[in-house]
């Protein structure tokens, strides 16, 4: 927390520059979020899935840039997860409000998403650094969107490939806890 706080200070006095191009992408994806909600409430899925789409392909394309541009900060580490959380998060209430996706497996994903939230905090204010995705929470992000898209386009099986995505969530969930257990007995 302490570091992404002082990447903050400097950014604001000038000495790093904030506005990388991952780091704006990530922006891009907060700036979408409303518009994506607004269409998916007022059921033109077709349109909402062209932005989650868009969402996607910016977040992966983010995440590219900033190991190929050298380009990585902690501010990304910070923002790019709450971006995807967001979208995600508003997606499947909505799901689980409509009876899209059982409410059961919404109301696991997104327990186990705070719960990850809230320890990633507590990590950071013990000023233990967080780490990027690992592989687990990849799969289990590509599953999540994967199935939403299909929903979205009402695409058979997508209750399927969730609930698939939510065993990739848990186990990635358990995979981080093992990590910053072992960091933590060091």
């Amino acid at each position: 927390m302490q570091e992404a706080l002082e990447q903050l200070y400097l950014c604001y006095i000038g000495e790093i520059n904030m506005f990388t191009i991952p780091n704006l992408l990530t922006f891009i994806r907060f700036i979408i979020v409303p518009f994506y909600f607004y269409f998916l409430v007022s059921n033109r899925y077709m349109t909402a899935a062209v932005l989650y789409g868009l969402a996607a392909v910016s977040d992966i394309l983010d995440g590219y840039l900033a190991r190929r541009l050298n380009q990585g900060s902690e501010l990304g580490k910070i923002i790019d997860p709450i971006a995807d959380k967001l979208i995600v998060g508003v997606t499947l209430i909505f799901f689980s409000f409509k009876r899209i996706f059982p409410p059961v497996l919404v109301i696991i994903f997104v327990l186990k998403e705070l719960l990850m939230l809230l320890v990633g905090l507590w990590f950071l204010l013990k000023g233990i650094k967080i780490i990027s995705s690992r592989m687990y929470g990849k799969i289990a992000m590509v599953l999540t969107s994967i199935s939403i898209l299909m929903a979205l386009l009402q695409i058979p099986l997508s209750v399927s490939v969730f609930a698939i995505g939510l065993f990739f969530s848990i186990f990635a969930g358990l995979d981080y806890l093992n990590y910053y257990l072992k960091v933590l007995r060091k």
